[in-house]
């Protein structure tokens, strides 16, 4: 009879995704060590490196040391604020800033340089293979020019990782296998269903999304706050129809936090701590009635293939 297997997807949501690292570490204390990992975007760095065999500790330092980067510098994260209140000068420079970025996307493919990014994934993940990783991972991007998700699970790490968190607009497209690949946030923000497809009997979703509140109409206003409005709402309803499937739900408190706030790694952290303290015990209780049941449709299933033979 083979090993029951606990899978684990790690969501996308760019900042909001360092809480992963707050969710394993408490994983890691009470003897919950997934025998799959499955990640998008931010989950997919993090996912990567957890499989590599870096510790909680030393993805928590990693992240600290990069801040200090040039890298950070060039990737601009810090200029990408928003004011809660806007005054005159404010929704001026706004309508400037539309303008510019209006122009800028009929002329470029994406407004960080790749360059930047392929640094980034260097700083973070080692130059090796997904065979040589020390816990199976797999990380889903999708391919637009074929209208189809693609799940990376052999060859080269950074490529595949690279293709996962590529931010359509934002980062540039990953050109692969004659297709062009963005992030994969945009067909499963929780990986939940590679899980499923890999053989997990258990799956745990980690979703660090910033969901979704109500807005004015006088924040509707352009063709670029509409079209992103509704991809929100499209994004959202597919993620609750996705994660419907997962055997267990872990969600930290990370909404108000922007997916650019990286140097809020440490607000994330304790957050995904928090919420996976909170629910050990349930997950626990979860894993364990699941464990009972798989054992005994197994059983069954041999007994019932003796009695047929």
């Amino acid at each position: 009879m083979r090993k029951f297997k606990i899978g684990l997807a790690l969501g996308g949501g760019g900042a909001r995704g360092t809480a992963h690292i707050g969710v394993l570490k408490v994983l890691e204390k009470n003897g919950i060590v997934p025998d799959f990992v499955a990640g998008t975007s931010m989950g997919a760095i993090v996912g990567a490196m957890y499989c590599c065999g870096l510790s909680t500790d030393e993805m928590e330092k990693k992240v600290a040391e990069f801040i200090s980067t040039e890298t950070y510098k060039e990737l601009k994260f810090d200029k990408m604020t928003s004011s809660e209140s806007k005054n005159i000068f404010t929704e001026l420079f706004g309508k400037i800033k539309e303008k510019m970025l209006f122009h800028l996307s009929g002329v470029k493919e994406a407004f960080l340089e790749k360059k930047a990014i392929d640094k980034m994934i260097e700083f973070f993940l080692p130059d090796i293979d997904f065979k040589d990783m020390k816990i199976p991972f797999a990380c889903v991007a999708v391919d637009i020019s074929q209208g189809k998700e693609v799940v990376f699970q052999k060859g080269p790490i950074w490529e595949a990782v690279s293709s996962s968190i590529s931010i359509p607009g934002v980062m540039p497209p990953v050109k692969y296998d004659g297709g062009v690949l963005v992030d994969g946030g945009a067909v499963q923000l929780v990986p939940v269903k590679v899980l499923k497809d890999f053989g997990c009997d258990f799956s745990i979703g980690v979703d660090v999304s910033a969901g979704l509140s109500a807005v004015s109409q006088d924040e509707l206003k352009s063709a670029f706050d509409i079209a992103h409005r509704t991809s929100e709402i499209a994004i959202l309803i597919l993620r609750q129809i996705q994660i419907k499937d997962v055997d267990f739900l872990v969600k930290p408190e990370v909404q108000n936090i922007k997916w650019f706030e990286i140097k809020k790694f440490r607000e994330c952290i304790l957050a995904g701590e928090k919420e996976a303290l909170g629910k050990t015990p349930q997950l626990k209780n979860k894993i364990v009635t699941k464990k009972i049941k798989t054992f005994f449709n197994r059983m069954f299933a041999i007994d019932k293939a003796r009695k047929i033979s």
